[in-house]
């Protein structure tokens, strides 16, 4: 099976490749993140690699295009 030569980031989003602000990954408790006060759509989480699932979060500003176009590719 062929290894994968993705490096994942856990800082930057896996969509925009961009700094996701996310406090548990930068060691803050889960409660200090953004995305506790809002609603990450199912088909926006569905658009991340496999290789980088449950590895790296989206940023607010891709849920925030997501939610303003709908389903449209961000």
């Amino acid at each position: 099976m062929p290894s994968s030569s993705i490096e994942i980031n856990p800082l930057l989003c896996p969509l925009c490749h961009k700094p996701n602000g996310c406090a548990y990954a930068a060691g803050k408790p889960h409660t200090e993140c953004w995305c506790m006060s809002l609603s990450i759509p199912k088909e926006l989480l569905a658009r991340i690699p496999d290789e980088q699932r449950r590895k790296a979060c989206v940023c607010e500003a891709c849920v925030n295009a997501f939610n303003a176009r709908g389903a449209e590719k961000v």
